[in-house]
């Protein structure tokens, strides 16, 4: 239940950083926070990563409705007391739900705001940082502990079975 909650607050925050940088920022205009290093610009962006597949709306908006049926699935059928695992997967949910949103209700844009102006870099949003850090907390559980869980779930069902006289 902590996860869900933790979605839900990670969606409302992203929501909100875009409602903020619409209603406060001029339409591809910048507002520098930290010179030379970070500032924020208004865009919007009708498709993924550098802007690739733009236009593709119902695309998207397939694409991630599939990717939060499976993230669903994993939530309820796939419980782990890995900590890390749970983490991750909340990351990804709320940041494919707060574009998804974008994508639904912004006619197929998704607002992006956060700039990094000391590297040649796509502007991006909150819910985009929740996808990717989710991402390589996924691929750090996956590399580290995975394996572990697996085994434990292994050694689980076998004592349940044993107890179950199904051994």
């Amino acid at each position: 239940m902590l996860y869900v909650i933790l979605s839900v607050v990670l969606v409302i925050a992203d929501q909100l950083t875009k409602a903020l940088t619409v209603k406060n920022i001029p339409f591809e205009e910048s507002i520098n926070v930290i010179s030379g290093i970070l500032s924020f610009t208004y865009i919007k962006n009708s498709g993924a990563a550098w802007g690739i597949f733009s236009g593709g709306r119902y695309f998207f908006i397939i694409f991630t409705a599939l990717v939060l049926i499976a993230l669903t699935f994993v939530i309820i059928k796939k419980r782990t007391a890995n900590k890390i695992f749970n983490l991750a997967i909340s990351l990804i949910y709320a940041g494919a739900i707060g574009n998804f949103l974008d994508r639904i209700f912004r006619h197929g844009n998704v607002v992006d705001m956060i700039k990094l102006d000391f590297i040649n870099y796509p502007v991006f949003n909150f819910a985009d940082c929740c996808v990717v850090i989710g991402a390589v907390l996924l691929c750090v559980y996956i590399v580290f502990y995975y394996d572990a869980d697996k085994a434990r779930l292994k050694e689980k069902t076998a004592e349940s079975s044993e107890e179950n006289g199904n051994g």
